[in-house]
């Protein structure tokens, strides 16, 4: 049996959790396929991104005549050579399969599974909503975990400042989903634990001065080798978020995406502490839309957008503190 597996980035190259969470399938079709060849296409930055993953045997970027036609592609997965197309799209067979007796409280607490994690799996076969382990993954090498190490320090965490979406309105006016002022409090919180502690602020075009080093978009394996060489990451859901989950670096997470509760998107690597968030998280987006309830969200101020700053320094300082 040959796969392909098509992953049509071209039509959504600046987004980087969906194409790092390509990775979860992987391992799954391999062992629940068993082919002579996987073969996966995307585009060039894919290629660059996985190229050393053990269980796809070819990596290579889409021809201009897949470019053009695919969006005529149909459903070629009952072939005796099975081709797949994976797109990043909410399907309401994810949320049915989760209404369903404990699988929701069986996919949060899963340590290698997420919701994004099951999007994709359903689109290759819903009998991979119960492979064990459907974490993404990005194999760095020796030589690019060997660079970081020298270049990030050993007394190093990193936060990511993310933005509100551009078509979101906030009515204090605040274009960050956690508030500038939040963040410098929480930043003071870690420094007057730890004076030695180096902040690195990444994934953000915008420098905002909260931690001492900026480290910029750029390539997504630098990037996942800096990460890796970090000692914690303090952030919300979003790309970033997904990179550390591929390296398995312990995080902070404190929101999901808009009010996408945290709940969902976590895995082992992810510090969670319940008691500091909102219990209307679970009356929330995707909560809501598998419980068929109302969204809290619509008669909300929002609240969870101003968590506090000194609660979640105080869960980043233990965490510090264990590993010495």
């Amino acid at each position: 049996m040959r796969i392909k597996l098509y992953f049509p980035r071209w039509r959504f190259s600046y987004n980087l959790g969906d194409t790092v969470m390509l990775s979860c399938l992987f391992k799954g079709i391999k062992e629940s396929y068993q082919p002579d060849w996987f073969e996966v296409i995307g585009d060039e930055t894919m290629v660059e991104l996985f190229y050393n993953d053990p269980y796809v045997d070819r990596f290579r970027a889409g021809s201009w005549l897949e470019r053009k036609t695919l969006k005529y592609f149909g459903d070629r997965s009952k072939r005796k050579n099975p081709v797949f197309l994976v797109l990043p799209e909410w399907n309401p067979k994810v949320f049915e399969y989760l209404a369903i007796g404990d699988n929701l409280q069986r996919m949060i607490a899963h340590p290698r599974q997420n919701i994004l994690s099951l999007v994709y799996a359903q689109q290759i076969n819903p009998e991979l909503f119960t492979f064990d382990d459907l974490r993404p993954r990005i194999h760095l090498t020796k030589k690019e975990i060997t660079k970081a190490q020298r270049q990030i320090g050993d007394n190093s965490i990193a936060i990511h400042v993310a933005d509100i979406r551009g078509r979101q309105k906030r009515d204090d006016g605040e274009r960050l989903r956690y508030s500038l002022a939040s963040w410098q409090r929480l930043v003071a919180e870690l420094k007057t634990a730890d004076p030695t502690l180096k902040i690195y602020e990444v994934g953000n075009n915008i420098f905002h001065g909260l931690g001492d080093i900026h480290i910029p978009p750029g390539s997504i394996r630098k990037l996942a080798a800096q990460l890796n060489a970090m000692k914690l990451v303090v952030l919300s859901d979003g790309g970033v978020h997904n990179l550390c989950n591929a390296i398995d670096k312990k995080v902070v997470l404190f929101q999901g995406y808009e009010w996408n509760p945290p709940d969902m998107f976590k895995m082992g690597n992810g510090l969670f502490n319940e008691s500091i968030h909102l219990e209307c998280r679970k009356k929330c987006h995707i909560f809501s839309d598998i419980l068929k309830i109302e969204k809290a969200s619509n008669s909300c101020q929002k609240e969870c957008y101003a968590l506090d700053p000194v609660l979640l320094a105080k869960e980043c300082n233990d965490y510090l503190a264990s590993l010495n």
